[in-house]
Formats: C-alpha cells, sequence, structure tokens
C-alpha cells in the first residue's frame, strides 16, 4: 500500500516536466500566452480517491438552456464557434481546464497563440469585427478645460525645479482663464478643481514611495484612487470585497477584488465594472496576473449569467447585446476589457483600452489619457444602465404577449448557456 502512496505521489504533477520553473520569472518575453501554457504545466492537483479525485462540482441552477432558446453563432464561412470552442476544450487535460478561459465558455480575443489558430483567418477577423462593433467603449465629449489643464500642467513638469506639487496647487481656474484666454463656466471650474485634487493627491504619493510597496497600499494611493475620483459616484456605487463567483469559490483561491461598481440606478443592481489590482511593486509575478485574469473574467461571466437568469423572458436580441467591463492593473500599466454573451456557451472577451500611468512627477502630465479614458468609462457605464433597464421592463412586460397569437411560439429568447463546472479540489504550485 505504501508503494502504491508513492506511485500516486509521483502522478500528482500534470503537464510535461522539460521546462524549468523558473522561465516564468525570465524577463525575456513579454508573450502572457507563453506564460500560461508554462503555468498549466506545473498544475498541481490533490487526488484523493476517498474525496475530490478530480470530479468537477456540479452548479445546479433552474435556468436551463433548451432546444428552443438555443442561440448558436455561425460565421459566414459556416464556422460553428460554439462547437470549435468545445472541441478544443476536450482538448485540455482535467487538471488544467480550470485554468483556460476556454473552459469557462470564454472566447478570449487576447489570445494568439492558443485560441487564434483555431480559426482561419477570415474567420478570426470576422470575430474580431463583431467584437469591436458590440462591446466598445463611448467617446465621451472631452471638455476643452481639462486640455488647458493639462498644457499647463506639461509646461510646470518641464521647469527644472523641485516644486512642481506647489505649482499645481496653485494651478487655479482663474490662471487657466488668464493663460489660455477663455472664460469658464461653474461646471468647467469644478472640473478643474477635480482634476487638480486627484493629481496632486497622486504626486504626493509618488513623491513618498519606497519599495517595496504592497498591493493593498500601491492600489490605494494611485489606480483606485483616480478611478473612485474620476467616476460618478451619483450613478455608480463603489465599494471593494471578494469576487463571489463560481471559480474563485470552489476552485482555487479566496481572491479579493480591488474594486467593485454597481450600477444604483439599474434594476437588477448589475455589477457593470469590476477591477483588481495585481501586485504592488516590483511588479507582481506574472503567474498572479494571469490568476487574476482569469477570476476577474469568470466573475464577469457570472455577472452575465445572473443578468439572463433574471431576465429570462426578455427578449434574445436585446439580452445578448448586454456587456459588462472589468479593469486589471500591475505596474504601472492599466487595461480595461469587456465581455457579452454572444451566443449559447460562448463569451466576448476582449481588450478595450491600454494606458500607462506617471511614475515619476515628471511625467504627470500623460495623466491626461487616464482622465479621458475614464470620461469614456463613466460614458459608457450610463449607457449600460439605460440598456439594462430597458432590458428588465421588456422582461416584465412578457405577459402581454399572451394575447397575440403565435408570438410566444416565434419568440427568439437569450440563451446563456450551461455553466461551467470547478475541481473540488485544485491549486497551483507554489515552489515553481
Amino acid at each position: 500500500n505504501r508503494e502504491e502512496g508513492k506511485q500516486e505521489e509521483s502522478r500528482q504533477f500534470v503537464g510535461p516536466q522539460t521546462s524549468d520553473p523558473s522561465d516564468l520569472s525570465s524577463p525575456k518575453t513579454n508573450d502572457c500566452q507563453e506564460v500560461n501554457e508554462k503555468i498549466n504545466d506545473y498544475v498541481e492537483v490533490e487526488e484523493n480517491a476517498r474525496d475530490s479525485n478530480g470530479q468537477f462540482v456540479e452548479r445546479i441552477e433552474d435556468y436551463k438552456t433548451t432546444s428552443k432558446t438555443c442561440r448558436l453563432w455561425v460565421l459566414r464561412s459556416g464556422t460553428n464557434v460554439g462547437e470549435v470552442l468545445a472541441r478544443y476544450v476536450e482538448t485540455i487535460p482535467e487538471a488544467q481546464k480550470c485554468l483556460n478561459l476556454a473552459y469557462w465558455n470564454i472566447l478570449d480575443l487576447t489570445e494568439d497563440t492558443l485560441i487564434r489558430p483555431l480559426f482561419t483567418a477570415n474567420d478570426w477577423e470576422e470575430i474580431t469585427e463583431s467584437f469591436e462593433r458590440e462591446v466598445t467603449l463611448i467617446e465621451s465629449d472631452i471638455p476643452d478645460v481639462m486640455i488647458h489643464f493639462f498644457n499647463e500642467v506639461e509646461k510646470i513638469t518641464n521647469k527644472e525645479n523641485e516644486s512642481i506639487i506647489k505649482e499645481i496647487e496653485r494651478l487655479s481656474p482663474e490662471i487657466i482663464e488668464k493663460n489660455n484666454h477663455v472664460e469658464l463656466t461653474n461646471d468647467e471650474k469644478d472640473i478643474v478643481d477635480n482634476i487638480r485634487r486627484a493629481i496632486i493627491t497622486y504626486a504626493e504619493n509618488l513623491k513618498g514611495l519606497e519599495l517595496p510597496v504592497s498591493e493593498s497600499d500601491f492600489d490605494n494611493n494611485f489606480p483606485k484612487m483616480l478611478t473612485k475620483r474620476f467616476l460618478n459616484k451619483e450613478d455608480l456605487k463603489m465599494d471593494g470585497g471578494e469576487i463571489a463567483c463560481w471559480a474563485s469559490s470552489c476552485a482555487r483561491i479566496d481572491q479579493k477584488c480591488d474594486f467593485r461598481g454597481t450600477l444604483k440606478n439599474s434594476v437588477n443592481s448589475l455589477e457593470a465594472i469590476i477591477g483588481l489590482r495585481s501586485g504592488g511593486l516590483p511588479v507582481a509575478n506574472r503567474r498572479k496576473i494571469l490568476e487574476d485574469r482569469i477570476d476577474l473574467s469568470v466573475a464577469m461571466c457570472d455577472v452575465l449569467y445572473d443578468f439572463f437568469k433574471s431576465n429570462s423572458k426578455a427578449p434574445g436580441g436585446d439580452l445578448h447585446r448586454t456587456y459588462v467591463l472589468r479593469i486589471q492593473s500591475w505596474g504601472w500599466v492599466h487595461e480595461t476589457y469587456g465581455m457579452d454573451c454572444k451566443a449559447t456557451n460562448v463569451l466576448h472577451l476582449g481588450r478595450l483600452s491600454q494606458t500607462r500611468m506617471p511614475n515619476t512627477q515628471k511625467s504627470l502630465a500623460i495623466l491626461e489619457g487616464f482622465y479621458a479614458l475614464m470620461s469614456d468609462v463613466k460614458a459608457t457605464l450610463k449607457a449600460i444602465c439605460d440598456h439594462s433597464n430597458k432590458v428588465s421592463l421588456s422582461n416584465s412586460r412578457a405577459h402581454r404577449d399572451r394575447k397575440r397569437k403565435n408570438s410566444v411560439r416565434n419568440k427568439q429568447f437569450g440563451s446563456f448557456g450551461t455553466p461551467s463546472e470547478s475541481l473540488k479540489k485544485s491549486k497551483l504550485r507554489d515552489d515553481f
């Protein structure tokens, strides 16, 4: 029995053992897909014959896909995207499935080495065009006063002096008016005051930065601080907490989200945006960035699933046009993603924007890009809120179809699909 136990332990490590685990921390490449493959090669499963033995936990819900509601995504070439993903998932080893977004029915458009080769060039072009057309950041109207303000910040940072913070503190709306020969409205003056306070706080935190910096400290002083200042608190309830998604609760880790935005005016209290900071400084290992990316993606998937379940009688076209956002940052990089449910068991996921944050006081002027991004996010969240309420209204009026002959029979409902299961026990090696 002892010999059998040793043999069982020797089979716990899944994947080829020819690569050197230390390669994961090597800065030779930034290819996330290569990191993904290496991580999958070093997954350790706690196999227990009397307990999990690699079994999956089934999620039991009252919302099930039927042949009547099944919605296919067939490209112009005749390729069924759902079938392609399903065949690919069958090739993934059981212990590695939770670490692959395709297993969660998510078509990751940033996946260049694993997912893209599954489709022809024309099919992939059609897929990406579909995402860019249906999941977008709305371009907001950027006020001229913001441009004037950051032009003044650039002048200050270009000077050879050590009083950058004091100079920005004195950058009042009156100085903006004088230097640019304009007259500002009260709303524009409020914009100047809001941006100035945020930049001063950012610059002071930057001045006192001492390495190493923890994940929570960096986020509270930089990305999350700016995000909360620039988004609309009247429309968005912003807080932090656990990502209560199926993957995090059952699969690997007790993940925390640094930022969660719930639409206050949404009938379903839709969590339209989720954010996560992946490590402090120095930059976190790419393994953690990948884990956070998976957890955030599955959390978005669960948000959409709940929305579909709550509005199952709404028109399918309206349901499938609903999408949510996520933000993820590591180092000085800040990325925004979007996701929608394109068809049954097929979710779109793609990057909407990427911006960098200043790492010195001399580069404070590049915060203009971050402010413009948050302005677009704010406009997009308002559009998501309006759309979700229209879907809920349609769902509440489903009884009207009873009076219309054959209307229910011919009506096309939404179809999210069957949520994926999670391993009872699985974890990544801590020592690779």
